[in-house]
């Protein structure tokens, strides 16, 4: 009994010798809590007031010379703490300093009530292996933001979806029908003034008396789809459907193929007389 005892005295003993003291102090906006040499179970509070606030860390752990395998500095929710942000701290000696922007710690964090600041140090032979809660941080009210939390997807029926889907041009852009309506017009005058240059304005009506009751029709029939022609293209530009428009066009082409193949056959033939 007595050697069971004395075994665990000296496993106390030397923890103890093993365990590091933790100096130096914690600040913020002015504030400051202090560590000492004499370890106490008392959690110190650290207020943040404002966004533009910095925490200034500079402790000093005597077990350290020069940066462990791992050491970071652990700000998590008092309650929580799997709710956390982690940082890595700067090692000079046995010194360890670090800043925390205020407005660089997440919102998650700034919306509750108390946060914990937490010093980890760790090797993977044991030797600076510690935990250290250094300090309770308590926002203040005004940087407690609401959070939005976005809704996890889950399968299953989902709400319906409401789109108006944008609709197909009815018509072109209005410079199209226009530069075509411009093109048909000028075709048309050049067709008017190569007939009367070729023929003369006195002989271009001098065929009348000639021409037969039929192909009188047929050369008026000609001239009639042209201006078919010109009708179909100022409609379509007035708000008519590029597919009506096309049909139109298609059933006026086969006019003007018959009719004007007409009007060439008889003009051909005047020529032939001409000569004669």
């Amino acid at each position: 009994m007595k050697l069971t005892s004395t075994i665990s005295i000296l496993t106390l003993a030397i923890s103890s010798l093993s365990y590091a003291t933790i100096t130096g102090t914690i600040s913020s906006g002015g504030k400051k809590v202090h560590f000492g040499e004499i370890e106490t179970q008392e959690i110190k509070v650290l207020p943040i007031e404002s966004a533009k606030d910095l925490i200034e860390i500079k402790l000093k752990n005597d077990k350290l010379n020069g940066q462990p395998e791992q050491i970071m500095l652990s700000l998590s929710d008092a309650y929580k703490s799997n709710v956390a942000t982690h940082y890595i701290p700067q090692v000079n000696g046995e010194n360890i300093k670090y800043s925390i922007k205020v407005n660089s710690i997440p919102e998650v964090l700034l919306s509750k009530s108390q946060l914990t600041l937490s010093l980890i140090i760790a090797d993977t032979k044991g030797k600076f292996n510690q935990i250290k809660r250094l300090v309770d941080i308590k926002p203040a009210s005004e940087l407690s933001k609401p959070v939005k939390h976005d809704k996890k997807f889950s399968f299953g029926i989902q709400p319906e979806i409401h789109h108006i889907f944008k609709e197909d041009e009815k018509t072109v852009n209005p410079v199209v029908p226009v530069a075509f309506i411009l093109v048909a017009t000028a075709t048309f005058l050049l067709l008017l003034g190569s007939w009367v240059g070729f023929i003369g304005l006195n002989n271009l009506f001098s065929t009348l008396k000639s021409t037969s009751s039929g192909q009188l029709l047929q050369n008026i029939s000609f001239l009639m789809t042209l201006v078919g022609f010109e009708f179909n293209f100022a409609k379509y530009y007035l708000g008519q459907s590029i597919f009506t428009t096309l049909f139109y066009g298609f059933i006026l082409s086969l006019s003007a193929v018959y009719f004007g193949s007409s009007v060439l056959r008889y003009l051909a033939q005047n020529r032939a007389l001409e000569k004669q």
